[in-house]
């Protein structure tokens, strides 16, 4: 009797924003493609960026052949320029007048290696980060494709230039809230003094 078994095997495993393992003991893992958690229940466990005792959740997911481990993070009060962050969403790239995701590669390559020659994408390899948002009620299968998506676009990359370059992400649930309405205009009222 033959049997014949469908299981992927996993050769490699992958962790971002730095290559290598983190501590298994002290970190939560979530594994994206069975977890029941939506992108703002997922969100909502991450620790602050700049606290060194947080970065304890970790996503991981399987992308072909390779087990992906990422230690993602949320904005917290650290001060990191707006111009250093790459910000996407699951179809589009919110850079200059909007992108689509077709155009990832290209965007990514110009946000890193950018060294301060455009002033609105990032001052260095250094200092690039990336903030992905989709809506807050998507599940983890759909945050791995956005995810798949980048990893894999980023490792190209890495794999091109040949340089030390991080993959830091950022979860944002907020940009899905609407923004306030502006206050009310201003009446001037001129008073003429007769």
């Amino acid at each position: 009797m033959l049997i014949l078994s469908c299981q992927k095997q996993v050769t490699e495993v992958k962790y971002y924003p730095f290559d290598r393992p983190f501590n298994k003991e002290k970190a939560e893992i979530i594994e994206l493609e069975t977890t029941p958690l939506n992108f703002k229940e997922i969100t909502n466990k991450i620790g602050p960026y700049f606290d060194e005792r947080f970065g304890n959740l970790v996503v991981e997911f399987e992308d072909g052949k390779i087990n992906k481990r990422i230690i993602p993070y949320v904005y917290d009060s650290g001060l990191i320029k707006r111009k250093n962050i790459l910000k996407i969403k699951t179809d589009s790239i919110l850079i200059d007048d909007g992108y689509p995701i077709s155009e990832l590669k290209s965007l990514m390559k110009r946000h890193y290696l950018n060294k301060n020659k455009i002033p609105y994408y990032s001052d260095s390899p250094q200092k690039a980060y990336v903030e992905i948002s989709i809506d807050a009620s998507k599940n983890g299968r759909e945050l791995k494709e956005l995810l798949s998506k980048l990893t894999y676009t980023f490792d190209e990359i890495k794999t091109e230039i040949k340089d030390s370059i991080k993959l830091v992400i950022f979860f944002n649930n907020f940009r899905q809230i609407p923004p306030p309405p502006p206050p009310p205009k201003k009446l001037d009222i001129i008073f003429n003094e007769d």
